[in-house]
């Protein structure tokens, strides 16, 4: 009955998604009204899948988004994740020449440079997140909640799946990420979600269930993430493989969460 749930989701989400991008390909669709409703969609099918299947739709939907006061904290500490998995990344790709801090600065005061990253930290917990919002609500919401919401290798790696494979039409059609290595874009990009995805459930069970402390973090992947992007002068096709959102970014990604595991694992003394 899980499954059968899983899918149906999984299949209305896609569906969906496919229709919006066709629609934005062929212009009838402005690209930041693509993004929320994209995004928003995922939700979307959540609420739908629960009134289709008999689920309590407000409780469910009032879990998600529960923001009581204990949960303040984490929402504001997720986004520093991702500044962590920016500082492994530059740890590693500086030494081949592949991050490149002075690409960001060239044309404007340093300072002003860095100014730019910590207010990307204020988009994280605002803007980003109301747009994140959307998909959290259905991935690390919904779906997870089917999967018994244990922040599990393998729940990390079915959620972390789907979602990256739901975005594979917008790469593929529209280039999102990857302009010119479309169709290896999507393996690349699923590999990258599916290391987004275990900090997010993470801090999703810390959150019993509320999936705004998910949604900061993923607000400030969207808002911090493409400066591995823009700290390099490597030609498109190099960037798209090497750098934040290729084979670099995904070993910076996976020690971060082997890290994280191995936190995890001393603290709560579970595997």
């Amino acid at each position: 009955m899980l499954i059968s749930r899983a899918v149906v989701f999984y299949v209305m989400s896609c569906s969906i998604a496919l229709l919006l991008d066709a629609l934005t390909l062929h212009g009838l669709l402005p690209l930041i009204l693509w993004g929320f409703t994209r995004m928003w969609s995922v939700a979307l099918s959540a609420i739908l899948c629960l009134a289709m299947f008999k689920g309590k739709v407000y409780a469910k939907m009032r879990s998600f988004l529960s923001f009581p006061a204990t949960i303040l904290k984490l929402y504001l500490v997720a986004p520093l994740t991702v500044y962590a998995a920016l500082g492994i990344y530059a740890a590693l790709a500086s030494p081949f020449g592949l991050f490149d801090f002075s690409s960001i600065t060239r044309g404007q005061a340093e300072a002003l440079a860095y100014v730019q990253i910590v207010l990307a930290y204020l988009a994280a917990v605002t803007l980003n997140m109301v747009f994140a919002l959307g998909e959290e609500i259905g991935w690390r919401g919904y779906l997870y909640d089917l999967l018994g919401s244990k922040p599990t290798a393998t729940a990390a790696l079915i959620v972390g799946a789907l979602w990256g494979l739901w975005h594979s039409p917008a790469i593929i059609l529209l280039g999102y990420n990857y302009r010119v290595n479309r169709f290896a874009g999507v393996i690349l990009f699923t590999a990258l979600t599916v290391l987004f995805t275990y900090p997010q459930i993470l801090v999703t069970s810390m959150a019993r269930g509320s999936v705004l402390p998910a949604s900061s973090l993923h607000g400030a992947i969207n808002s911090i993430w493409g400066l591995t992007l823009l700290a390099s002068r490597a030609p498109d096709e190099t960037r798209e493989i090497l750098l934040g959102l290729g084979f670099t970014g995904i070993a910076a990604w996976t020690i971060l969460d082997a890290a994280l595991h191995i936190v995890r694992v001393k603290v709560c003394g579970r595997k």
